[in-house]
């Protein structure tokens, strides 16, 4: 079953959150060119699988529903992806960031619904290759790459912002989220409202993270790597696309 075979590429992500402040090549001086993969990789997986997710959620709930929806104008997804969008810049923009030399400060609401909102959508990975059809073992081992790629930028981000919080105890979070969107997955069906939910909210938090964090400054940009990223990554999602409705 897919969902046995998923788990050694969970593991492997709860590996990368784990372990990530420990590599060596985030102690060195300078910008590393795997940064700038992880922001291609991180900027197409928003265009090309976060955006058309919100038009299958859109349209579930225009087909799926007998009662008389909510909004007649049928935009209730992006409405909602909207609203996170804007509650997660404001977020960002208070500068949420700790000093690793300063002494140790309580944490603020606005930081906890930050670790909340990137604890669910850890959550969400989790249950999208939980719930993943397993097609052919390839396209299964270039899709835990992509999302790998994607957790390494991120979470580098959040090791920078919060250099005490994140291997004290956010690494552990994140990969216990990874693990109960895996286990969620068995639940799909049962799950499949509060999944809906939390994907319309959380896709603008990641669509704003994705253009705030992973894209580099122009000084630390590597932009033959940023391309090379974007171009293999939209060539998987298309091929994968494709011998999925074959």
């Amino acid at each position: 079953m897919a969902i046995y075979a998923s788990f050694p590429a969970i593991l492997a992500l709860c590996f990368i959150c784990i372990t990530l402040p420990y590599w060596r090549i985030f102690q060195q001086k300078g910008h590393p060119p795997i940064l700038s993969v992880s922001a291609g990789v991180g900027l197409t997986y928003v265009f090309l699988a976060l955006l058309p997710k919100l038009a299958e959620v859109q349209a579930s709930f225009q087909s799926g529903d007998t009662q008389e929806p909510l909004l007649a104008i049928g935009l209730q997804a992006y409405l909602a992806a909207l609203a996170g969008f804007v509650i997660f810049l404001l977020i960002a923009n208070q500068g949420f960031f700790e000093d690793a030399d300063t002494p140790v400060q309580s944490t603020s609401l606005g930081e906890m619904v930050v670790f909340l909102v990137f604890a669910i959508y850890y959550i969400q990975i989790g249950f999208l290759l939980g719930e993943w059809p397993l097609v052919n073992w390839f396209a299964y081992l270039a899709l835990t790459f992509a999302f790998g790629m994607h957790l390494v930028g991120i979470n580098y981000h959040l090791l920078k912002r919060f250099p005490r919080r994140y291997p004290k105890f956010l690494r552990w979070l994140f990969g216990v989220c990874l693990l109960v969107g895996w286990g969620a997955s068995v639940f799909a069906e049962q799950l499949s409202t509060l999944v809906k939910l939390s994907t319309m909210f959380v896709a603008g938090g990641i669509i704003i993270t994705a253009l705030r964090e992973e894209i580099p400054s122009q000084k630390d940009a590597n932009i033959p790597y940023f391309l090379a990223s974007v171009l293999a990554t939209t060539l998987f999602v298309v091929a994968t696309e494709a011998l999925l409705l074959s």
